[in-house]
């Protein structure tokens, strides 16, 4: 699956292309609900539907090169948002985490919205 990782504003360097991309960190979502014990024994459920405000994405890949190990750790510290766009979508959201192994990156993303629609 390819996906790209943009920053939010004009950039030269500001976009890094990923090939290999494990899809699985991108499938996850929940929705807005809400259980709260009542006295009777049952519960009550609140249910305000999904919102992709919800939504965080685990990507993780293995990096084509160190330039692109380089790049995404420049736009992760310089950037409160950065922009996401794979198959599913476009989405804006926060840099929450950066990890690395030997062999692959991971980056997770808070999204704050959907700009694709």
């Amino acid at each position: 699956m390819m996906l790209f990782i943009t920053a939010p504003e004009f950039d030269l360097n500001g976009l890094v292309t990923v090939n290999n991309v494990d899809p699985r960190g991108l499938a996850d979502f929940s929705r807005r609900v809400s259980r709260t014990a009542t006295l009777d024994g049952e519960a009550e459920i609140n249910d305000f539907g999904y919102s992709d405000a919800d939504r965080v994405l685990s990507i993780e890949w293995t990096p084509s090169s160190k330039d692109q190990v380089d790049n995404v750790i420049r736009m992760v510290k310089a950037y409160g948002r950065l922009i996401v766009a794979f198959e599913e979508g476009c989405f804006i959201g926060a840099p929450e985490n950066y990890s690395e192994t030997t062999e692959s990156i991971r980056l997770v993303v808070l999204v704050e919205r959907r700009i694709d629609q």
